[in-house]
């Protein structure tokens, strides 16, 4: 693990996580020429995230050789993909894993597109393996009375190359209102999360949490404005030995 990856307590952090998933599956989709590079310059199209759910066992520390895997294990009716993700530590054991859904959104009308022909052709026969990682049934849902928050506003530095709010920035501002003694003194053990909007350059946002014990569940939400939700999150902790 590079400096930039971790976190004051000396490990991976979640954000960072997430954007080492994103990474790879950006290289996978580009091998195969359908990357969101790829849909937008011959469709008009790009690839979003609507909700991610993160197992973790252990966190690894500055300087740990990790390997991430991915592959997309389904799709339902040309609308959602599935995509699993494993990273691997030196000697191929699982230290997390994930399972994530994805459509395809318009440029310009910003709204879901049925997923195009040149991606089912590239994807071909989508793996049968019963090992393919599942969400819990429940969804994740906003804190119903939050117990801290805090404020942000959407930076230059938040937005990615479809110019809003990345994917990896949504769980990295709904983790702040935990605070940094906690967030230094455990590591997730659970992190699902949904996504419901975009968030745009300058907006004004409002993180909240509600904890039920020290561990967890917490549930997590973001807002825009006077309460428009954009995404929601439910996570579980372990103190760090």
């Amino acid at each position: 693990m590079t400096a930039g990856a971790v976190g004051p307590h000396g490990r991976l952090t979640l954000p960072h996580l997430i954007r080492l998933f994103q990474e790879a599956a950006m290289r996978n989709t580009d091998r195969l020429g359908i990357s969101s590079h790829h849909l937008s310059r011959e469709l008009g199209l790009t690839w979003v995230l609507h909700r991610q759910t993160i197992w973790a066992t252990d966190w690894p520390a500055l300087g740990a050789a990790v390997r991430v895997v991915t592959l997309p294990t389904r799709m339902e009716r040309r609308l959602i993909t599935y995509r699993d993700f494993y990273l691997l530590d030196a000697a191929d054991r699982v230290l997390a894993c994930s399972t994530s859904t994805w459509s395809v959104m318009d440029l310009q009308s910003r709204r879901i597109r049925p997923i195009p022909s040149m991606v089912t052709a590239s994807l071909g026969e989508l793996p049968t393996d019963t090992s393919e990682l599942r969400s819990p049934a429940d969804k994740p849902t906003p804190p119903a009375q939050a117990t801290a928050e805090h404020f942000f506003r959407v930076q230059f530095a938040h937005l990615d190359f479809n110019n809003h709010l990345t994917n990896p920035a949504f769980p990295e501002l709904m983790l702040e209102p935990l605070d940094s003694p906690y967030l230094t003194s455990h590591v997730p053990v659970l992190a699902d999360m949904i996504y419901h909007r975009e968030a745009r350059y300058g907006e004004a946002l409002t993180a909240v949490a509600e904890t039920a014990s020290d561990l967890g569940p917490f549930s997590h939400a973001l807002y825009r404005g006077e309460g428009e939700l954009l995404a929601a999150m439910v996570t579980e902790w372990k103190e760090i030995a």
